[in-house]
């Protein structure tokens, strides 16, 4: 009888929904209009909103902060029980985090002159310009050095880059997903239409939350669980019609 007893709580327990460390997750990211941004003092964009969806379901509280995406990445690999959005998985990345997602999708183009001439319908084509604006580090950057791109012309900020590019200091310009172009003119006080945007893109690709792998598998599947709950609420769908769904 005593077995049996303690056989029927051992099955009661292993059905008990799992529960989360007590020690905190450390919650990162980097300023990218307008997935993630800081305005006015506070952190915003589509990826911070879904993320906070994700939060309150889970009925945590972390602190998000934000970083250059460089230092980003340095201090998510040397921390423990931390987790970044948003970010694109690559298989140079798959096997170095814990991935939750997908919860939204990007796609970054090259930008020319408005009226420019150029004709770029291929990367090759991107390859023979004299020079093109971008990040002087980051996925973009690693992905179009790993593709043989020898003209370009870098900077730390999506700011200069579209500034250079509006002026004919470079051919191209590349940075943001056509959103993040269009709130980087706003801030600039620019006209939209400044550049024009290809049908190249350098990117085209999900995003997802990464977690370092300390963290166990039993928490990061409530994440995922809460995640594809919140993507199927009335909040998240106001939240992707308010940034018109993230999907060019």
């Amino acid at each position: 009888m005593i077995l049996r007893l303690a056989a029927i709580l051992l099955f009661v327990l292993a059905l008990q929904p799992k529960t989360f460390s007590k020690t905190p997750i450390k919650l990162l990211t980097e300023s990218w209009p307008p997935y993630n941004y800081i305005e006015n003092n506070k952190i915003k964009g589509y990826s911070t909103e879904v993320i906070r969806l994700v939060m309150k379901e889970l009925k945590v509280k972390e602190d998000i902060q934000v970083f250059p995406g460089i230092r980003l990445r340095r201090i998510l690999d040397k921390s423990k029980r931390s987790m970044a959005y948003s970010f694109i998985r690559t298989p140079e990345r798959e096997n170095l985090y814990k991935w939750i997602g997908p919860f939204g999708y990007q796609s970054i183009p090259f930008y020319k002159r408005k009226g420019s001439p150029l004709r770029i319908n291929t990367i090759s084509d991107a390859k023979k310009v004299g020079s093109i604006c971008s990040r002087s580090g980051g996925l973009i950057f690693s992905k179009l050095k790993k593709l043989g791109f020898k003209n370009l012309d870098t900077s730390k900020s999506a700011k200069n880059i579209y500034q250079k590019a509006i002026r004919g200091r470079c051919d191209l310009a590349i940075s943001e997903t056509p959103h993040g172009y269009i709130h980087q003119m706003k801030l600039l006080k620019l006209p939209i239409d400044s550049l024009e945007e290809t049908s190249v893109k350098a990117t085209s690709s999900p995003l997802y939350i990464i977690a370092t792998k300390d963290i166990p598998d039993d928490e990061i599947a409530l994440w995922q669980k809460a995640l594809n709950k919140v993507l199927k609420t009335k909040a998240y769908l106001e939240i992707s019609k308010k940034y018109g769904q993230l999907k060019n």
